[in-house]
C-alpha cells in the first residue's frame, strides 16, 4: 500500500511548558503538515509516516507537493485556483469566476464529494474555501484509497489550518481594479490552552464586467493540553460570499474555437439575474491520546456544509437557432457557427451539500526479532448528502458573441421544493503494516470499504463491500535519499450524465483505477527537497456515445495516464527559495467503441506543464526580496477526437516583498500575475459531459500591507 502520511504540527507554544507525549500522534490520511513556528518559509518541513513517527517528507512513498504559508503570503492567494498554479500536475477543470471550482490531478477530475479535505477530513467541495486561516495547501498525486476510501482517482487536495500562537497581525490589501481586503489574525497561548481567530472581508472588483462581489469570513481554532498524554484540538470556519458567476464559452458549431473574445466580457448578462449566494462552514474536533511509549490513538469528527443559491442568465448551446436544430451536426449543445447562443433563466436556490466524517485510529510498534512492525488499525465513517430544488431552467432568448447584449424578460416560473437527491455512506476499516528492515521498508495494507450510494436521479443504487489494497517498497541507500515503488487500487463514484443524453442526469456506477508508481526523493542540505516520480494509471473512459436514438453517456474503453513528475521545494541557497514542478503526462483514450476517440489525448490535459516561483533576497538591501515566477502550459484538446485544441501559453509573474530595516512587524508586498497580459484559454474541461472553454485572467496587480502589533 502507499505509505500514509500526515502533518504532525507542533501543539505550539501553548504546550511548551508541559512534557511532550511519548509518541507523536497523527492522521492516517495523507496529509503533509508543516511543523514548527509560523513564518514565511518555503520548506515543506517534516511529516508523519503511517500515523506513527515523525519523519522528513523525503522519506514518504508518495508523490506530493506542499504550498506553504510563505508562498501563499507572497503570491497573495485568495482562492484555490491561485494556489494550484504552483503544482504542474494540477489543472483547472471548470473553475469559473464567481463559482465553486473543480480541478484535475494527473488528468483525472477531482471528485468534489470526496477529494477535498481540511486537516484530513473530507469536506463538501462545492465551496470556495477561505485561505486566510490555512498554514499550507497540499496536493497528493495518485491513488489514495487507503487514506480516503472511495475517492478521486487522480489524488487529493488537503488544507491544513493555522494553530494557536501568540500573534496579532492586520493585513490590508487592494488591486489595480479597486478591490479592498482586510484581515485580522489574532491568537494567544497560555500554559495548556491556546486560541486563534481570523476575521475579515473582501470587496471584489472582478476583471469580468458585472461580476463584482463581496465576501466575509470568520474562523476559530483552539488547542487544549488536557494532560501530558491527552490533547484536544478544534477548528471552525464560516464564509458568506455573494457574486455573479461567469459562464464559459463553447465551440462554434462544435468545431471552431471562438476568436476576438475578451476576458472582460460576461456572456448572457441580464440585469434581473441575481448573483450567487454561498454560505459554507467547516468544523472539526480531534482528541489525541498517548497510551504508552509504543501505542497511541486518536478520534476525530467533522462536518462540512455548503448552501448555495445558484442563479445565472446561462448561455448554452443553440437549440432555438434554426442553423443548429437540424437533427445533425452541428449539434445544438454548442454555440452556432456564427456565434449565436441561447440564454436560459437558471435559478436553483437552497442547494445543500453536507459531508460528515468520523475516524478512530490506533497505531503502535511491535518488534519481532530483527523486524520492526509499525501497525495501524482504525475505522472511518463518511456520509454525503445532496439536497436540490426543482430548478427553473427556461429559455428566454438568443444572443450573439459579436453583437451587443440584448435584454430579455425572465421566466415567470418559480423553483420547486428542495428534495434529497443523493445519500451516500462509506464505512471503512483500515489495516496497515509497515515493516522496517535496515534500509528497506515494506508496507502492505488498505481499506475494507462498504459503500451505500443511493441517488434519486434514476441511476443505479450501489451496495457493495470491497478491499482497496495499496502496497509500497522503499529503500534508503543514503540518509537523504529515498527510492520507492507503489501499487494500489482505488474506487471512485461514477460521473453524472448530461441532461441531453438518453440517460440524462443519471449517475453511472462507481469505477476502479489502478496505479503503479516509482519515484525518488533527495534532500539537499536538509532544506531543499528534490522529487521525481513515474506513474502508470488505468481507469474507464466516459463519454456521450452515438447510438441509434441519439447519444448515451457511457463507460466504454479506458484511459491510460502515464507521466513523469519533477519538483523542488525549499531553500536552494541563503538568498534563494523556490517552489517548482514539471509534469509530462500522456493521457490516452483506448478501445472506446468510437474509432475517432481512440489513441487521443484526453480533453483539457496538456502533455507538458511547468511552473516555478522564487524568492530572491537582494544583497546590501535589508528586508528586500524579489519574487519572479513563470509557468508554461502546452496545448490542450477541446474535443475528444483531438482535432480541435487551444494553443499553449507562457505566463510570467513578478513581485516584491519589503520589510523596512528587516524588522518583522511591518511588511509590504506587491505581486503581479500575467504581467505580459497574455490572452489564453485556461480550461477546456468537460462538465457533466459538456465541454466549455474559459479565458484566463488578464494582468492583475495586488498590493498588501501586513502589520504585526
Amino acid at each position: 500500500m502507499v505509505l500514509t502520511a500526515c502533518l504532525s504540527l507542533s501543539f505550539s507554544a501553548a504546550a511548551q511548558d508541559a512534557p511532550p507525549p511519548a509518541q507523536p500522534i497523527a492522521h492516517v490520511v495523507t496529509t503533509i503538515e508543516v511543523k514548527g513556528h509560523i513564518d514565511d518559509n518555503y520548506e515543506p518541513g517534516a511529516a508523519t509516516l503511517g500515523g506513527f513517527e515523525s519523519i522528513p517528507l523525503k522519506d514518504l512513498s508518495d508523490s506530493a507537493l506542499v504550498v506553504t504559508r510563505g508562498v501563499l503570503n507572497d503570491q497573495q492567494a485568495r482562492t484555490l485556483s491561485d494556489v494550484t498554479k504552483n503544482d504542474a500536475s494540477v489543472g483547472e477543470d471548470y473553475a469559473p469566476v464567481g463559482y465553486y471550482q473543480d480541478f484535475q490531478i494527473r488528468g483525472f477530475p477531482v471528485d468534489l464529494a470526496t477529494g477535498i479535505k481540511i486537516n484530513g477530513l473530507t469536506i463538501a467541495g462545492e465551496q470556495l474555501v477561505p485561505l486566510e486561516n490555512k498554514e499550507s495547501v497540499e496536493f497528493l498525486q495518485g491513488l489514495s484509497g487507503v487514506e480516503a476510501g472511495v475517492s478521486s482517482a487522480g489524488g487529493l487536495i488537503n488544507y491544513t489550518t493555522k494553530r494557536p500562537a501568540n500573534v496579532r497581525t492586520l493585513i490590508l490589501a487592494t488591486d489595480q481594479r479597486g478591490s479592498a481586503f482586510g484581515q485580522l489574525d489574532w491568537g494567544a497561548v497560555f500554559q495548556h490552552f491556546g486560541v486563534r481567530t481570523n476575521l475579515g472581508g473582501e470587496s471584489m472588483r472582478s476583471y469580468v464586467q458585472h461580476a463584482d462581489g463581496w465576501r466575509s469570513f470568520g474562523t476559530f481554532a483552539a488547542d487544549w493540553s488536557l494532560t501530558n498524554k491527552t490533547h484536544l484540538r478544534g477548528d471552525f470556519e464560516y464564509q458568506h460570499m455573494v457574486q455573479r458567476s461567469v459562464a464559459g464559452y463553447q465551440l462554434l458549431g462544435g468545431t471552431v474555437v471562438p476568436t476576438d473574445v475578451f476576458p472582460s466580457n460576461m456572456l448572457g448578462y441580464e440585469p434581473w439575474a441575481k448573483p450567487n449566494t454561498f454560505d459554507a462552514f467547516n468544523t472539526s474536533v480531534r482528541l489525541d491520546h498517548t497510551i504508552n511509549k509504543r501505542w497511541s490513538a486518536y478520534v476525530t469528527a467533522g462536518r462540512s456544509q455548503s448552501l448555495i443559491d445558484d442563479n445565472i442568465a446561462y448561455p448554452y448551446g443553440c437549440y432555438y437557432v434554426d442553423a443548429c436544430n437540424t437533427g445533425g451536426a452541428p449539434y445544438p449543445w454548442f454555440f452556432s457557427p456564427a456565434g449565436s447562443y441561447d440564454v436560459y433563466d437558471y435559478r436553483s436556490p437552497g442547494e445543500l451539500r453536507i459531508d460528515a466524517q468520523f475516524e478512530a485510529i490506533l497505531s503502535g510498534t511491535v518488534k519481532t526479532g530483527f523486524l520492526t512492525n509499525h501497525l495501524i488499525f482504525g475505522t472511518s465513517l463518511l456520509r454525503r448528502s445532496v439536497a436540490l430544488p426543482s430548478a427553473v431552467y427556461d429559455y428566454v432568448g438568443t444572443d450573439n458573441l459579436y453583437q451587443p447584449l440584448q435584454t430579455f424578460a425572465p421566466s415567470p416560473n418559480v423553483p420547486g421544493p428542495v428534495t434529497l437527491q443523493e445519500d451516500s455512506h462509506q464505512y471503512g476499516v483500515l489495516l496497515q503494516d509497515h515493516i522496517v528492515l535496515g534500509k528497506f521498508g515494506i508496507s502492505a495494507g488498505g481499506q475494507i470499504v462498504t459503500l451505500h450510494d443511493h441517488n434519486f436521479s434514476g441511476g443505479d443504487q450501489t451496495e457493495r463491500t470491497l478491499w482497496l489494497p495499496q502496497y509500497a517498497v522503499s529503500y534508503h541507500p543514503l540518509d537523504r535519499l529515498t527510492v520507492y515503488g507503489t501499487y494500489g487500487v482505488a474506487l471512485s463514484l461514477g460521473p453524472q450524465a448530461p441532461f441531453w443524453a438518453l440517460n440524462g442526469s443519471q449517475f453511472l456506477n462507481p469505477y476502479f483505477t489502478r496505479q503503479m508508481e516509482v519515484g525518488a526523493k533527495y534532500e539537499v542540505n536538509r532544506k531543499l527537497l528534490l522529487s521525481t516520480s513515474w506513474f502508470d494509471m488505468h481507469a474507464p473512459f466516459f463519454y456521450p456515445k452515438p447510438v441509434a436514438d441519439g447519444l448515451e453517456f457511457v463507460s466504454e474503453g479506458r484511459e491510460v495516464h502515464r507521466g513523469v513528475e519533477i519538483s523542488a521545494q525549499g531553500t536552494a541557497a541563503s538568498w534563494l527559495r523556490i517552489t517548482a514542478s514539471l509534469a509530462a503526462i500522456s493521457a490516452i483514450s483506448q478501445d472506446t467503441g468510437t474509432p475517432a476517440f481512440d489513441n487521443q489525448q484526453i480533453i483539457n490535459q496538456p502533455r507538458l506543464r511547468t511552473t516555478v516561483s522564487a524568492d530572491l533576497n537582494l544583497p546590501h538591501v535589508a528586508g528586500l526580496a524579489i519574487l519572479p515566477g513563470w509557468s508554461y502550459t502546452g496545448s490542450k484538446a477541446a474535443t475528444r477526437d483531438d482535432v480541435i485544441s487551444v494553443s499553449g501559453y507562457n505566463l510570467f509573474s513578478a513581485g516584491v516583498r519589503y520589510t523596512p530595516r528587516g524588522e518583522s512587524h511591518l511588511t509590504f508586498r506587491l505581486y503581479a500575475d500575467n504581467i505580459t497580459n497574455k490572452r489564453y484559454w485556461k480550461d477546456t474541461g468537460a462538465n457533466y459531459g459538456d465541454t466549455f472553454l474559459h479565458l484566463g485572467a488578464p494582468a492583475t496587480v495586488r498590493l498588501s500591507t501586513e502589520f504585526a502589533f
